[in-house]
Formats: structure tokens, sequence, C-alpha cells
């Protein structure tokens, strides 16, 4: 895999003769035809996880479902600010007619960077715009590759990114290149993470997705606000005080706090808040606990001072959110 192919810093006046092409965070899915629109959605869904990881609408997308789609579309398919990701299959190769690869080829031309997944590394070779590049490619797909590509070069890998191309040689690897996409955009630390939250590595024991990994992505490896996060985690129920959480880190309580305010931006109250109002909107999700319950498990004192913070956070009450779980977007 080659991350130092991609570019994170885009020109401020892009243009046709640039030889390097950044990483945007708006996404266009071209699926080989409908049976593979369970793989974009996949890669989609990676995005998906990404913004809910970050903490953002960090990621974008659009899916067209079948290169058929092609034949009604009116204005181009993929501006220069835009990831254009070409899903294919294993087992047979995409080769557009004319018409719709005019069009595939105006995208490919105007996209910040292209991807291809499986049988899409058809398309751009079929259209003439893949020059020397290096490819992670099915075996399926080797023997016709290496005679229309002349001068390309295959890696022995899952996944490939070299220059303003990315490859992975099936739809299952194709969420890890949309992760190492993710990753080279917003840092190794999230693209461990994310990796870990879809499955494609082994999960943590007790490692939380959510405010608290958002909030130690933030604390940037310092030991003491990384460790006084994990103890807050691991005392979500029975609420410790600042003064406490210091005792145990054998630190003063102003320096806690100093730290992060520093870092986080946030006092230690606030973070460990946002932390017991998170598990409550989960065990609200999840769980048909009653809100006493829910309340005393996540360190509240009583129910009307969760249903204050969580009002307050959230911009609904509790019982909205309970609503919405168990009855869908129909909930009164």
């Amino acid at each position: 895999m080659y991350h130092e192919n991609l570019e994170t810093d885009r020109p401020a006046i892009p243009g046709p003769s640039l030889a390097k092409r950044s990483l945007a965070g708006e996404f266009v899915f071209i699926s080989q035809d409908a049976s593979l629109g369970f793989a974009a959605e996949a890669c989609i869904d990676v995005l998906r996880s990404a913004n809910r990881l970050i903490g953002r609408e960090a990621y974008g997308w659009r899916h067209l479902r079948s290169e058929e789609v092609l034949d009604g579309q009116d204005g181009p398919l993929c501006g220069p600010d835009q990831v254009l990701v070409l899903v294919g299959g294993m087992e047979r190769a995409w080769r557009p007619g004319e018409a719709r690869l005019k069009a595939l080829r105006a995208a490919m031309r105007s996209a910040a960077r292209v991807c291809v997944v499986g049988a899409a590394v058809f398309v751009p070779l079929t259209a003439g715009v893949l020059g020397p590049k290096r490819l992670a490619v099915h075996p399926n797909f080797r023997p016709g590759v290496e005679e229309l590509g002349r001068g390309l070069e295959l890696e022995d890998a899952a996944t490939c990114h070299h220059k303003a191309l990315s490859s992975a040689i099936s739809p299952v690897a194709a969420l890890r290149m949309i992760v190492e996409l993710v990753g080279a955009r917003d840092g190794a630390f999230t693209r461990a993470a994310l990796s870990k939250y879809i499955g494609i590595s082994e999960p943590d024991c007790g490692t939380d997705a959510g405010e608290h990994w958002r909030y130690k992505r933030m604390a940037q490896g310092d030991p003491v606000i990384v460790d006084a996060l994990q103890i807050m985690l691991d005392h979500l129920e029975d609420t410790l005080t600042v003064g406490q959480i210091a005792d145990l880190l054998g630190v003063s309580p102003r320096k806690l706090e100093r730290g992060f305010r520093d870092l986080l931006k946030q006092s230690p109250l606030k973070v460990y808040r946002d932390m017991r109002l998170e598990r409550a909107h989960r065990l609200l999700e999840q769980t048909p606990m009653p809100l006493g319950e829910i309340a005393v498990a996540c360190g509240f004192s009583n129910v009307t001072l969760m249903k204050t913070w969580f009002h307050r956070k959230y911009g609904a009450p509790p019982e909205a959110v309970r609503r919405h779980a168990f009855a869908g977007g129909c909930a009164a």
C-alpha cells in the first residue's frame, strides 16, 4: 500500500496538468450493475461510521446503482472536489458501451481521485485514461489487464494507492481501501479506530468508540489525559470527582483541569458528563430499561438532572429517543 502517494493538500487552482491530486471528503459511487449495489452501500457505511467516530459530517456520498443510470444523467457525474469510486465484481470484466464510457471518461478526468474495485479496473483501461500506475488487481483479471495495460505495475496486495488512483481487488477489499483513504485524510489513529469499529481488525475489549474515542484523539497521546479518560470510562456509574481522578493519577486537580482545557478545550466535568450522556443515549436506544435505572447506571443522582443535561446535549428529551428507537421515524 502506498500511503505516501495520498496527497491531502489540494492546490488552490486545480488543473489538468497537476501531477498530484488530493483526497476529497465527497464520494461518488457507481456500481457495475444492480447486483453490486451492496458493495457500494457497504463502503458508504464505512464513511457513515467515520462520520460517527469523528463527530461531524466529514464525508458525504452519492450512489448511482448501475451503469444504466448513466443514460439519463444530466451534467457532470463527478467534480474536481470529489472522489469517484467505480465498483465492479469479481467475475465479469466491466466494459461499458461507447456512450456510457464517454460519461465515465469525463468523470474520471474531472475527479480528485479515482478508485477502481474488482472488474472496474477495465473502465479506465478501456477509456484510455490510465497511464503508468501501480494497481491491485484480482487474479481473475490479471491476464486481461496485463495485455491491455502495458506499463502497469500489478501489486500483490488487496489494495493499492498510487498518485491519484486507488484500487481494490474485490468488493470486500474495497472496505479496507475506503478505511485507508479515511486514514490518509484524518490520521492513522482514526484509521485504526475505524478498522476496529467496522470489524476489519479485532476490537479491544471495553473500547468505547464514541465520546471517549473522540476526546482520546484530541488528547494526542498525552498520558495523563488518556489515563483520565479511561478512568472516567471505567466509572460511568459511580461518578468520581475531579479530585478523586487526580489522586488516582498522582497529579494535582489543577494540573488535570489545565490539561483538559489545553488539549480538549473542555473541563473534566464536561467531558465526564458527555461520556455518561452518551451511555444513557445508547441504553435508551438498545434496552427497555426505565429512565430511573438508566440515570443510576450513568451516574446521575436523579432522573430530572439526567433529562436536563440530555436535552441540552441532544436537543430532544430521553423519551423521544426511546420512542424513535422502538417505533421508528413514525413515532410521535
